[in-house]
């Protein structure tokens, strides 16, 4: 009799075991997705230097701002004569940016170069771009903003007398 009371206790233990290993457990984690519109930056409008008169003697900085007026006179500073003939041809470059609705952004970076410059210009830089609504941080609630580029580079008696083109970059970080 202890024999089939061992047995039967026995099997009871492993039935019982046996069963522990076949529960199944689950658990839930929490699962995310942010979809957001596909980002675009268009050139609306180039950064222009308009007609600069080269200096006969010393240097000169000639500057158009990072502002939304259609046209502006570029400044002169520095030692040399140059001049501007007409007034009003300058304006800087405009770029649109599409994307979310108050979306956190960053302009990381800006670039002028001018083909056939190495000799010629100086010290070209692009200037921190402006923004027309928003922050440079973040797009306003309507996902839409221009960024205006102006620009800088030094010309002295040596310059060559040509035209110079180029290109402006501007680039922005979604975050």
């Amino acid at each position: 009799m202890k024999i089939r009371i061992a047995l039967a206790t026995a099997t009871a233990v492993m039935a019982f075991s046996g069963s522990a290993y076949a529960v199944v457990v689950t658990g839930t984690a929490a699962a995310n997705a942010n979809i957001v519109a596909p980002a675009s930056v268009t050139s609306i409008r180039t950064l222009d230097f308009g007609t600069i008169a080269r200096p006969s003697t010393a240097s000169n900085t000639i500057t158009v701002p990072s502002s939304a007026a259609a046209t502006v006179t570029p400044t002169i500073t520095g030692g040399g004569n140059a001049f501007i003939p007409t007034a009003g041809l300058g304006r800087a470059a405009t770029f649109r940016l599409l994307g979310m609705p108050s979306q956190t952004i960053a302009v990381t970076a800006n670039t002028l170069t001018f083909v056939s410059s190495t000799g010629n210009l100086s010290s070209i830089v692009a200037l921190a771009p402006v923004a027309s609504a928003g922050t440079l941080t973040q797009l306003p609630a309507a996902g839409t903003a221009d960024f205006f580029v102006g620009g800088a580079f030094d010309i002295s008696p040596t310059t060559a007398i040509q035209a110079y083109t180029g290109t402006v970059t501007l680039s922005i970080d979604f975050n």
